[in-house]
């Protein structure tokens, strides 16, 4: 039997047998590997200091709801009020987030700034795209609602990127989440890492995209189909949804847009599209962040109110 076999690989079609394995087994590697460094961002954990703001905050350590271990910072507010949470782009942190959390803590609002899992100083390794992030907000709602001095039935969430993705989802599991600030959103998981593989190719190399999304779910262990955003976007349509996108991404863009033209009318709730020439992705300097921190305080100034009362908000058509 082992003669058959030697005999038959050092055969023509042997020859052909093992070349074909070996590509599938090189093609493997290198679509795990272009995942994994996706997956796997390096972690900021130095950089400005919440002093540099005049913002003074509590160091805070929950546990998401599968138990990895988180870091954030809570920013007190007036007491009673509904708190709002910062979620961070991938690759970023709450360091990040510091800038748009002094107009939104002059307002009133408990604030709580974290990393997410695999980022900052948070336990875990990898990240997601926001399909286990998720389960940080979830944590970081239980977390809040242990707390006397906020309203433990609304909250309300600023994300960016895979921080706006995971607020989605989470919404969807927690009615107590009522409004959603989403900067730069993105439809699913795979349409996201397709972009985000295919930036780290060089042109003549990113028809392979498609070969490598066959890894994608293999990777995750779990179907990314089942947290696609654009199939359940409407569940959100009873909450009050801020989409925002910027003009210099025109792909992401137009995602957005379909996004929010998938959003019902909901008498409970309302959304709304801002167009800005950039967004938290894209960066935002000078004038544009100033116009960009008084966007996000109003819409939450409009939207979670102490009362619990929804003011009018003014739709922007796309």
């Amino acid at each position: 039997m082992a003669q058959a076999v030697r005999s038959f690989l050092s055969s023509g079609p042997g020859i052909l047998l093992l070349i074909l394995l070996s590509l599938i087994a090189f093609v493997s590697g290198a679509s795990i590997l272009l995942i994994h460094d996706v997956m796997h961002p390096s972690r900021p954990t130095t950089g400005v200091d919440p002093a540099d703001f005049s913002v003074r905050v509590e160091e805070v350590n929950f546990e998401a709801a599968d138990g990895i271990p988180l870091s954030g910072w809570f920013v007190r507010g007036r007491p009673g009020w509904p708190a709002i949470l910062l979620c961070h782009d991938l690759g970023s942190s709450r360091l990040d987030l510091l800038a748009t959390a002094v107009p939104l803590s002059r307002k009133g609002y408990p604030l709580l700034v974290f990393d997410f899992r695999g980022h900052g100083i948070s336990g875990g390794s990898g990240a997601t795209l926001g399909i286990l992030e998720r389960l940080d907000i979830i944590g970081a709602i239980d977390h809040l609602q242990e707390r006397d001095d906020i309203d433990p039935d609304r909250f309300g969430i600023w994300g960016i990127g895979q921080g706006a993705y995971a607020a989605a989802l989470a919404a969807l599991e927690r009615e107590e989440i009522r409004v959603l600030a989403l900067d730069s959103i993105y439809p699913d998981v795979a349409t996201q890492l397709d972009r985000m593989i295919a930036d780290r190719l060089p042109s003549v190399l990113q028809r392979v995209v498609p070969i490598v999304r066959m890894f994608y779910n293999p990777y995750l262990s779990f179907s990314m189909k089942r947290f696609a955003i654009d199939e359940s976007i409407g569940a959100l349509a009873d909450r009050n949804l801020l989409f925002i996108a910027a003009v210099r991404t025109p792909e992401r863009f137009r995602e957005q847009q379909e996004l929010y033209g998938a959003v019902p009318d909901d008498p409970a709730g309302e959304s709304s599209f801002i167009e800005m020439e950039a967004s938290g992705v894209t960066g935002l300097y000078g004038d544009e962040r100033k116009v960009y921190d008084d966007m996000i305080v109003t819409f939450f100034s409009r939207s979670l109110p102490r009362s619990g009362a929804r003011s009018a908000l003014k739709v922007v058509q796309p």
